[in-house]
């Protein structure tokens, strides 16, 4: 029986020899394709470093100067910035302009006087009153205005024409008398006539004769008696 148990162990050497080598075999095969990735893969992945063989390539371009590098990249002419003198009480408008073209550029700047403005400050200053630092002087500041032709011709159609001198007496001349002296010499006294003729002289029939028609206005308004008066037949004829 002993005999028998050598022999079953010499039978079984060689199997385990045959596992041995396959069991070495695949460490190393495992071994061989793990080279990639060091590390624990467990639930800590501190410390472990992953190859994943991409490659980045960064360029950069130094424009310190001229020849540095690459070649500098051409300035841009910026129109200026101009301020207008006075602040917000200014009338002064600003005008900037800048252009480039390849590697020569120029920029500009200048100011000009608003005559809009100009009128409207002055007005104000002649028409406000003496205690807020004007002048109190409000038909001159109705002048200042009446030299714009719109103004000039709101103020017509208002039945408040713009006041005009009188030379022989020294005075002004408002309300039916002004728009007599306008129709004397319209090219002088009236503001913006040549570039609206048709317009002024159909409104203030400039060129015709109204003797008549004022004489007859005039004989009407000096009538003291009241409109029933002036047109019952009875009433006339109590005046025969």
């Amino acid at each position: 029986m002993h005999k028998h148990f050598h022999s079953l162990e010499k039978k079984k050497l060689p199997s385990r020899l045959c596992v041995w080598t396959l069991s070495f075999l695949l460490s190393c095969t495992m071994s061989v394709q793990a080279n990639d990735v060091n590390g624990d893969f467990s639930n800590n992945y501190e410390g472990s470093t992953v190859d994943s063989n991409n490659s980045t390539n960064a360029e950069t371009n130094n424009y310190n100067a001229t020849g540095a590098g690459s070649p500098a990249p051409v300035m841009s002419a910026i129109a200026p910035t101009v301020m207008g003198g006075g602040g917000n009480d200014s009338c002064l408008i600003p005008t900037t302009s800048g252009f480039q073209i390849s590697v020569i550029g120029l920029s500009s700047g200048s100011m000009e006087q608003d005559p809009y403005c100009n009128r409207r400050k002055n007005s104000r200053l002649l028409g406000a009153p003496q205690q807020v630092g004007g002048l109190g002087l409000q038909v001159s500041a109705i002048s200042v205005l009446c030299d714009d032709p719109q103004v000039f011709k709101a103020m017509i159609l208002a039945s408040t024409p713009c006041p005009i001198l009188d030379v022989l007496t020294g005075k002004l001349l408002m309300g039916v008398n002004a728009i007599g002296k306008y129709r004397s010499n319209p090219e002088s006294f009236i503001v913006g006539y040549t570039d609206n003729k048709a317009y002024w002289d159909d409104l203030l029939r400039i060129g015709e004769d109204l003797t008549d028609e004022i004489e007859k206005t005039t004989s009407i308004a000096a009538d003291t008696r009241s409109i029933s008066d002036r047109f019952r037949s009875s009433k006339r004829g109590d005046n025969k």
